[in-house]
């Protein structure tokens, strides 16, 4: 667990400083550090937790089972909207 969270941590502050170098392209940088860091390792903590409270390993699968598509789906989302945006114009 101490892996996940440092990766975790890490990726976030990669995006930030990415945030802040690259003001135009937030949305993009956001929608990828939330489909390939995200995702999987926040999923992975909160099952974790989840799976150790209740007692039970498969209820801390379930949880990841919903949380890492939607996270992901999330993600494609943002980084959608940052090409779109970045296409067309939109917003500058």
């Amino acid at each position: 667990m101490p892996f996940s969270v440092l990766v975790l941590i890490l990726s976030l502050v990669i995006g930030i400083v990415l945030n802040r170098k690259y003001k135009d392209k937030t949305l993009i940088i956001w929608g990828l550090v939330t489909m390939l860091s995200i995702a999987p390792f926040f999923s992975w903590i909160v099952a974790m937790i989840v799976a150790v409270s209740v007692g039970d390993g498969f209820a801390g699968v379930a949880v990841m089972w919903l949380m890492v598509p939607i996270l992901f789906l999330i993600g494609v989302g943002m980084l959608g909207a940052g090409m779109y945006k970045k296409v067309t114009g939109e917003n500058l």
